[in-house]
């Protein structure tokens, strides 16, 4: 059963669904880098938290052909975009399951464990991730890309000096980075928030009261003036052996 705020979440997500990946650019370009971190297997079980609509699931397929896949995420309708992409005619490889990732288990002896943009989502990316590795089986391999803790650092500047609320939760440190990148993919602040509504990104969190449109409007010029609309995502790509 997923907690509140994970319902709240997939409900996001799975509303944009059918239209993710028109607006997924930065996902999956995040995805693509992560690819490179796979690890060589011959025929790994492999369980994915936060497959999403497939980005980083057609990876993890194309490479290995042997293998056996449990592809995961909150949102039903994800699941069944991802299911469309990946295995519409069916693939014994593969299954499909509804699952919260900071409430992961039922899986035991996994070769490769692997998330991209899911753990900041979690109430515990950290206490998760320690669970997850113990999934492991002996060499197996825990990969993931998520948001870094120096995240939107305009956004957050912009709303704290015009002594506004903000509806992002602090974003812990992880063990186990080996690499990062910072990106700035849009042009304005309204830009970027556009991006984030189309994706399913907005879920504010926990008691988050939200800005009044002319609240909105002055903390993006703020941003606009200040940092000239770029609202810098830090991604962090993480490895973790067992």
């Amino acid at each position: 059963m997923l907690s509140r705020r994970s319902a709240e979440v997939a409900a996001s997500f799975g509303a944009r669904a059918e239209s993710y990946e028109r607006h997924a650019g930065l996902q999956r370009a995040v995805a693509d880098r992560l690819a490179r971190l796979l690890p060589e297997r011959q025929s790994p079980r492999v369980l994915e938290l936060g497959c999403g609509t497939g980005l980083f699931s057609r990876h993890l397929i194309g490479r290995y052909p042997d293998g056996s896949f449990v592809l995961t995420d909150a949102a039903p309708a994800m699941i069944a975009e991802c299911r469309r992409n990946v295995a519409s005619g069916g693939d014994a490889r593969i299954s499909f399951e509804v699952m919260d990732a900071g409430q992961a288990g039922g899986h035991a002896d996994l070769d490769l464990i692997v998330s991209s943009m899911t753990l900041h989502w979690l109430a515990d990316p950290v206490g998760s991730l320690e669970r997850l590795s113990r999934l492991l089986a002996p060499g197996g391999v825990l990969l993931y890309a998520t948001l870094g803790p120096e995240s939107f650092a305009e956004w957050r500047a912009v709303l704290a000096r015009e002594s506004l609320p903000s509806g992002l939760a602090e974003i812990a440190p992880l063990p186990g980075v080996v690499e990062e990148e910072r990106l700035t993919p849009d042009t304005d602040a309204l830009s970027f928030l556009r991006r984030m509504k189309a994706v399913g990104g907005l879920t504010p969190k926990e008691g988050y009261a939200p800005l009044s449109a002319g609240e909105l409007r002055r903390a993006i010029h703020a941003a606009d003036t200040s940092f000239g609309g770029r609202i810098t995502w830090h991604i962090v790509y993480g490895r973790l052996a067992r």
